[in-house]
Order: structure tokens, then sequence, then C-alpha cells
């Protein structure tokens, strides 16, 4: 047996209730577990529930071995993160269509003692208001990995959000991904609540549902990455394992403080988890991509329910110089932080500590006092006396729901046309070849939404800017305009392993599916 590093409690992933697979191969690995336990593993497993409406115990095994099998895929050494805890399992809740009980720690506990799983318990530190503490971690064990090794089952082959609610309704606010706010102690201080559904509530769903069901036809990929995951650091300094693959494409959109009027934005593709230079790499079914947002989207709403179009590159250009240390391109941008700080803040003094928590330690800009940033936010408000009321007022929840509601128009009419667009709440991807399709369902979005069309940028070129000769500085001849297409058009930096991803996704859909809307009819592709 080769050495296997120990469980590494913060290289993990929460354990996901809405796995599974009626694979013959996963059902065959299932059943040769069950087989290989004890006489009292089995019995444990086997038993029968007193409560009704619980998920079986075979169903729980089976719920813990295609997530174990997921997390061995992303990454061998990869660990689930397991609750132990009664309340962390509602049986009867929309959030929980497989029904999983508390009883699954039962099952952790027969695996663990016939050496299926490795496992590390829990720990929680009571010095520190909680800080570093963490659930039990399992892994598959050595046995159990050479059983894996054996399945030739690429993760999309599996249901990995069988039932799973799209439409979530929280209690109080989420983070940048949608996920329930924790306390330094690590416990969670919002959660998702129960609701009775509504035509509102089914129309969501119905047309989220056919916007993930286009996701899964859909090969979104970075072609540099040879191996098909990322780490990065959150805003809470907690580093994240990402998975960049065809399973971690599930949107949902989230609500807040109990009220369909707050927020409401789309959350969970891996596009929204990853930095701004990485997405400028995304590839949409083996295209390149260009990001689409609109300038200053918040700001450009709250003006335009007031009837004021102003413009969007003047629009934190204070004229002055107010404070002696900066610059006015340096003021500038300290202004617009500060700004769109203050929009999601309910007081001054909120939005100038959260601008100070969002500075790199020992920048001048960490250094600012109150009294400085309230004569920018001053100076801002004179110039724009319309948003004297919005600002230091918790617009910003608001904001959301309607930027939501934007989004919506989007993906449904480019769902309908069967053209992939991913949402990064106000911006946008999509290939190069299908921008100006794009610009005019943003256009007609925030007409039908906010009642005017509202300033757009993007970075880099789209192919109809190149066959339109709108390429800043270059006269586009033949031979630039190959040059050009070569910069924009084609993928560079492809990795072998990038080109088998794709090869085995296409072979897989011409084997499962008569027809994927972006492929021609099942033949050889590659």
């Amino acid at each position: 047996m080769t050495d296997f590093p120990e469980i590494h409690v913060w290289h993990s992933k929460p354990l996901d209730v809405h796995v599974w697979s009626d694979h013959p191969e996963i059902n065959r690995v299932v059943d040769q577990v069950y087989d290989g336990l004890s006489d009292d593993g089995r019995l444990q497993i086997s038993g029968k529930s007193n409560n009704a409406g619980k998920a079986s115990g075979k169903v729980l095994l089976k719920v813990l071995l295609v997530d174990l099998y997921v997390a061995w895929k992303t990454d061998p050494i990869l660990c689930i993160g397991v609750a132990r805890g009664h309340e962390a399992y509602k049986v009867n809740s929309r959030y929980n269509a497989l029904h999983i009980s508390s009883r699954i720690k039962h099952i952790i506990d027969a695996l663990r003692v016939n050496g299926v799983i490795d496992y590390k318990g829990g720990s929680y530190n009571r010095e520190d208001s909680g800080r570093g503490s963490h659930t039990s971690r399992i892994r598959a064990a050595h046995e159990l990995r050479e059983m894996f090794s054996l399945l030739d089952v690429e993760l999309y082959e599996l249901d990995l959000h069988h039932k799973r609610e799209c439409i979530v309704l929280n209690n109080i606010d989420v983070d940048e991904d949608g996920e329930p706010i924790k306390a330094k102690s690590g416990t969670k201080k919002s959660k998702p609540i129960e609701y009775q559904d509504t035509p509102a509530t089914e129309q969501m769903r119905a047309d989220l549902t056919a916007y993930n069901d286009l996701l899964k036809e859909t090969y979104i990929d970075i072609p540099s990455l040879e191996e098909p995951h990322i780490t990065r650091t959150k805003s809470d300094g907690q580093v994240q394992f990402v998975p960049i693959n065809q399973t971690n494409k599930f949107v949902r959109r989230v609500f807040s403080r109990g009220q369909w009027d707050l927020n409401g934005r789309y959350y969970g593709g891996w596009w929204q988890q990853v930095s701004k230079d990485l997405r400028k790499q995304i590839t949409i079914n083996n295209k390149p991509t260009v990001e689409v947002d609109y300038k200053g989207l918040h700001v450009a709403i709250l003006s335009a329910q007031k009837g004021i179009q102003d413009d969007p590159n003047d629009r934190y250009n204070l004229g002055s110089q107010i404070l002696p240390q900066f610059d006015l391109e340096e003021q500038r941008a300290i202004v617009k932080l500060l700004v769109l700080t203050a929009i999601n803040a309910e007081t001054e003094d909120s939005a100038f500590s959260a601008f100070r928590n969002d500075q790199p330690t020992g920048s001048p800009q960490k250094k600012l006092t109150n009294d400085e940033l309230s004569l920018l936010l001053a100076a801002f408000i004179d110039k724009h006396p319309h948003l004297s009321d919005d600002l230091c007022s918790d617009q910003g929840i608001r904001l959301m729901n309607i930027d939501s509601h934007i989004t919506t128009e989007v993906l449904k009419a480019s769902t309908e046309l069967k053209v992939p667009i991913l949402s990064v709440h106000d911006s946008y991807i999509i290939s190069v070849f299908d921008v100006a399709l794009l610009l005019e369902l943003m256009r007609e979005a925030t007409i039908k939404v906010v009642g005017s069309s509202l300033a757009m940028e993007q970075e880099a070129l789209s192919y109809e800017d190149i066959v339109n000769n709108k390429a800043p500085g270059r006269v586009v001849g033949q031979d630039t305009f190959i040059d050009l297409y070569n910069e924009t058009a084609t993928i560079n930096d492809k990795t072998t392993q990038y080109e088998e991803r794709l090869l085995r996704f296409i072979q897989y859909r011409d084997t499962k599916y008569e027809d994927t809307y972006w492929l021609p009819p099942p033949s050889n592709h590659y």
C-alpha cells in the first residue's frame, strides 16, 4: 500500500445530500461495500427506521458512497465535512429532497469501524469564539479507493443535483457565493427557510430549471488548466477548493431576509468563484468568450429610477482634489468603492468601516479617517444630489433584487435561443461570436425592468467588432483581420488535459443522447 497523506481538514467540501446514481457500476460498488461489512455493520444499515418519511439505510449508504466518489474523482485527497448534530438534517424540508436524516452518522460509524472510510473527528475552539472549529471529516480509505479506481464513470454521468431546490429563501443575508453567512464560531447565522409555492415561485423554478438543463448540455472549462480545479481565498479569509468541471454548474436563485423582493440573485456556477483573469480564459463549447457588464449598475439604476441618466465615465470624478495625499485618479478609485460600499451600508460609520476593511494592510487608503471619507462622500453627493437619500440607507439588497430581474430577462431569452450565457451578477460571459446578441438582450432587459437602456462595456473584442472594423487603433486589412481573429476568436494555451476532458464529454453526449444543441449528429467529432 502506498503512503497516503493524512486528512487535511481544510481541504474539504461539505457533505452533499443531493447526489444520486443508478449507474450499474455505482450500484456494484454499493453492493460490494455492503456485502463486505460485518454482521453488525449490515444490521446498522439495513435495520428499519421508526420514523416515517426518512430515507432508508441503503439510500443513506448510496448517498455517502456517491459523494465519496465525487470527492475522490475531484481530488483523491479531498475530504468531506459531515455534521454530527441532529439539527443539521431536516427530513421534511424542500432543501433535503432525499429525506436524509441524522441516521446518516450511524452509517458513517459503520463504515469507519469496517475500515471503508478514513475519519477525523470534529473540533470546537472554545477560547477564540470558535475560530478554527470544524465538523468531522471523512474520506475513502484504501480499499474503497481501489474500488473507485476500477470505475469508468465521469461525474457528469451521475445525478449530482437530484431534486435540488433551485429557488432558495433565506432568513437573513448570504455571502458572495449565496451561502449562509457564518458567525466567527463557524455556526451558520443564516439558513434557508421553508415557504409555500405560488405561481411566481413555480414560474421562477421552471425558468431556472430550463436554464440549468441547458448548462448540463454545455461544455464550460478553462483550457489552460491541467487539473480541473483551483483554490481561492474568500473575503472571510477561508481557503476554498473550487472544482472547474461539468458538474459544478448548477445555478440557484437566493432571496434574503425572508422576502421575495430582496436579493434574488443567481448563484452557484464555478465561473462566479474564479478571478477576473481566469474568467477571461473561460471557453463555452470550445469557443473563447467575452465578458460584458453594466457600468456602475446600482448607481445607474438609482439614477434611472429618478429619471436621470448621468455619464458613467465621469460619475466618480469629483473635478477637484479633495484629499492632498491622493491624485485625481487615485481619488476617483477611492470614491467609486466608497459609494458602492455606502449603497450597501445602513449608516455612514458602517460604510467607512467596511471600506477600510476592503483595503490592503498598510495602504494609505486603509488609514483614511471617518472625517476624510465623509469629505469625499459629501463631495460626491454635491455632484449627484439625487442620490443623497440612497447612500447609507441599506439600498444594496433591494438593488440586488432589481438586477436579478434584469438577469432573469437575459437568461430566459438566451435559454429559449439555446445560446448559453453565464451570469456574474451584473456582468455576463458569452461566446465571442454571440456578443451582439448579448448586448441586445441586456439593452432590452434594462428597458423592461428599469425603464431605460443602461451603459454597458466589454474589455475584449468580439468577432463582430473585428468584422465591423471596431478595433481601436487597428485598421483592419487582410493581414490585420487574420491577426485580430487569431487574438480574439481562437483558443490559446490549450492543455492536453483540456482536450481530453472535452473529448470525453463529447463522447458521453454522443453515446447517451440523440441530440446536443451545439454538436452535429453523433459522429466522429474528433
